[in-house]
Formats: C-alpha cells, structure tokens, sequence
C-alpha cells in the first residue's frame, strides 16, 4: 500500500485551509448583516452557561 497516494501534499492542505477560511468569513459576514438570521442560529446554538449566566462554552 503506498502512503503517497493518501495524504495529501503541503499545498494541497494549504489550498483546503484557505478555502475553510474563507467559508468562514464568508459566514460570519453574512450573518453580520441579518439580525434575524444571526437570532435564528444563536438561538439554535447549544451553550452551557453557569449559574451566574456566564457562557462557559
């Protein structure tokens, strides 16, 4: 079984991480814009807060 066909080479992940970046900021952009939106997913986001009501994560 050869490895090199498996795992993937440095720019390939490089390419990958851009693009995940990217995605990312692209959402966070969108739901900046949407009050609603940003509502509709904080309100469907678990957290865990503590007894003083401090989200812990």
């Amino acid at each position: 079984m050869n490895l090199k066909s498996i795992i993937p080479t440095g720019p390939q992940v490089a390419r990958e991480a851009l693009i995940v970046l990217g995605g990312m900021l692209l959402a966070a952009f969108i739901l900046s814009r949407f009050p609603k939106l940003q509502k509709f997913v904080t309100d469907n986001s678990l957290a865990v807060k503590d007894d003083k009501g401090n989200t812990l994560f």
